[in-house]
């Protein structure tokens, strides 16, 4: 429930910002708002890729949030590494990110987007992955990520939300 809260909360605050920084001349274009998303997935993608959980949690601004698909909250950069290296130990090494939307909220940006995670070792042959919702930031001329959130799509769904295909 605080997790919901403090991300409706969030959102709310940077929709209502948009009039006020787009008076400042901050505002941040479509076209901008999509390369902004598509490099920050890239770097997300190459970091994983790699096998680089620190260059993971350098993506995330300095009081970001990580909503991980497991249901935990991450705020420290330290915790963020230690969970995405995880899951790298666990055999989960290749990752492929893709933005499906993005859009400008004022001076910051919006996106959605698909992952997947391909195993190798104990999970050789197996695939895991999902949606995820990014806010983001500039810190300097960097985007970095003011929340992540990824869920994990279930093998089965359990809670009749899943739309028919």
């Amino acid at each position: 429930m605080f997790v919901r809260l403090c991300t409706i909360t969030l959102l709310a605050s940077l929709c209502a910002s948009g009039p006020v920084l787009a008076d400042e001349g901050g505002m941040v274009s479509e076209q901008a708002a999509r390369e902004a998303a598509d490099a920050a997935a890239k770097q997300f993608e190459s970091a994983y890729n790699a096998g680089n959980a620190a260059g993971i949690a350098a993506l995330f601004a300095k009081d970001g949030v990580y909503l991980t698909p497991v249901g935990t909250m991450l705020s420290d950069p330290q915790d963020i590494q230690k969970a995405i290296g995880g899951r790298m130990k666990a055999g989960w090494t290749k990752e492929v990110v893709k933005v499906v939307d993005a859009h400008p909220a004022g001076e910051g940006v919006w996106a959605i987007g698909q992952y997947s995670i391909t195993g190798t070792g104990a999970s050789s042959g197996k695939e895991i992955g999902g949606y995820y919702a990014v806010v983001m930031r500039r810190e300097g001329s960097d985007w970095r990520y003011q929340l992540l959130i990824g869920n994990l799509k279930p093998e089965h769904d359990v809670s009749g939300m899943a739309a028919p295909r």
